[in-house]
């Protein structure tokens, strides 16, 4: 029993950065139960997870090779850099969430008073990130999806007297529910066709496994993972939850949920799965051509712009995938994967910003919202605009060398079709962010959004965040080395 302790102990000190999420929130509950005021939570927050940053750049060349707590976990350089990422993803909510605090509206004032809630269900879901990514046990895979998945379902109710969020957080739960049922079915067949829960074993003894057991399981994990990936066909909850959520979880869910759940595909399919390619990557790369094709030709008919922006982030999802398929087994190969992560949530996080910055909470946020924009509110519409032409995949922004990444490889590994119809599916995508402009730029009519006070943003915490995330956009295409570099150093490839 000593003996266990101290491992534990031992285990811990090693996956320091990741244990640090449970410390901040424990802290944020601590500090709700001696009834702090909601500024300093936020303050607080933002600090913690500063701090968290900085500790966990800083350990990240003391990556153990060996796995951790009973070998359920793997704390390698893929982990730690998963982590970092999903710190910056939880600091530009936290700084969106911030804007909002001095908005006068009754569903607003009703809303922050529960900001402490708010901001310990973001940390423990962060956590829930960092444990879905390290896990090499099927066991802590699912301890980590439900981590991250429960606190965003109450994230998604935060407005509680608006409605819309409360359906959108009902809806999430619901679906959610069920795709958990879902996983929890091919975490079972798996364990019924090998007997083994943690991956090596899974992979020792795939080969004499029961071929029909297996296949379930396969076609099990790949529609659980789907569901939280937002793949074709398993979207359909994706507008209505993203469009009724408050605009920073829409932000969130967007981004950290698609980190998580396509580093833990990596572990699962290039992992105890490697073997079995030709029976799991037909079926992935059909749900990734799918959803690139389907969720940009649908987004075409949106009227409003967070279901726009929703049916383009089940495009994104698709390629995501992509990138999930093309890294093999050779660490290297996971870069174009990675890139895609990073560059991809700075631009969401940065068009989401401008969303909150510009909308009404008390109607809709039509297209047709921003006719004339940029003639009256040049500067923010001048932002919104390059984070358009970046997740249209237009040079020379850096959304164009994340795609050449991901169609290059698929190339190289003669994915001929795939590369075709993705190709096809981002000339479709252009149509709508290219529309968006032209309702800002060109249009002569005025559009109501000239009309709305905005985001008073008096902490300067949303102009911050789309500076930062602007920097990620421009000088990703033109230097994509500014973060190639830090990806490649990060997964020890240099």
């Amino acid at each position: 029993m000593d003996s266990m302790l101290l491992k534990l102990i031992d285990d811990s000190l090693l996956a320091g950065p990741l244990l640090g999420w449970v410390v901040l929130g424990f802290l944020l509950v601590f500090m709700r139960l001696t009834s702090a005021r909601r500024e300093i939570f936020l303050g607080t927050t933002l600090v913690g997870l500063v701090a968290l940053l900085v500790y966990s750049i800083y350990s990240m060349g003391s990556a153990p090779s060996t796995p951790l707590f009973m070998a359920t976990c793997l704390w390698d350089s893929l982990s730690q850099m998963v982590n970092i990422i999903s710190i910056l993803i939880c600091l530009a909510v936290t700084l969106m969430t911030t804007a909002g605090n001095d908005n006068d509206s009754k569903v607003y004032r009703d809303a922050y008073e529960h900001i402490p809630e708010f901001l310990i269900c973001m940390i423990f879901s962060g956590f829930g990130v960092g444990v879905l990514a390290s896990a090499i046990d099927l066991s802590a895979l699912f301890l980590g999806l439900e981590i991250l998945s429960i606190g965003i379902y109450c994230m998604t109710g935060f407005f509680r007297t608006d409605l819309k969020s409360t359906e959108a957080a009902l809806k999430y739960l619901l679906i959610g529910a069920f795709s958990t049922v879902i996983f929890l079915y091919g975490v079972a067949f798996i364990y019924g066709a090998t007997g083994a829960t943690q991956y090596q074993a899974i992979q020792a003894a795939i080969g004499s496994a029961n071929p029909t057991l297996l296949l379930f399981g396969i076609l099990f994990l790949i529609a659980g993972l789907g569901f939280k990936l937002a793949f074709v066909p398993f979207h359909l909850y994706t507008a209505d939850v993203y469009e009724g959520a408050p605009t920073p979880v829409t932000a969130y869910m967007a981004t950290i949920i698609k980190v998580g759940a396509a580093v833990a595909a990596l572990r699962i399919f290039w992992g105890f799965l490697g073997t079995q390619v030709e029976v799991w990557g037909p079926f992935w790369l059909g749900l990734c051509v799918l959803s690139i094709l389907l969720g940009n030709l649908v987004a075409l008919q949106q009227r409003t712009i967070k279901r726009l922006l929703a049916f383009s982030s089940i495009s994104h999802a698709g390629f995501i995938g992509l990138g999930v398929y093309i890294a093999g087994t050779q660490a290297q190969e996971t870069f174009a994967l990675m890139s895609y992560l990073v560059v991809y949530s700075a631009m969401s996080l940065g068009s989401f910003a401008m969303v909150n910055y510009f909308e009404d909470r008390s109607r809709p946020f039509l297209v047709e919202d921003l006719k004339g924009l940029g003639q009256t509110k040049l500067v923010p519409c001048l932002c919104l605009g390059v984070f358009l032409l970046g997740l249209a995949g237009i040079p020379p922004f850096a959304g164009f060398m994340i795609k050449f990444w991901i169609f290059q490889g698929l190339i190289e590994s003669g994915n001929f079709m795939p590369a075709i119809l993705a190709v096809i599916g981002s000339v479709i995508g252009a149509a709508y962010y290219l529309r968006l402009l032209i309702f800002m730029f060109v249009s002569p009519e005025r559009g109501a959004a000239n009309f709305w006070t905005g985001s008073h943003d008096r902490f300067f915490s949303l102009r911050f965040l789309v500076l930062v995330t602007l920097l990620v956009t421009l000088l990703g295409s033109i230097r994509p080395q500014i973060y190639a570099d830090w990806i490649l150093a990060s997964l020890a490839l240099k």
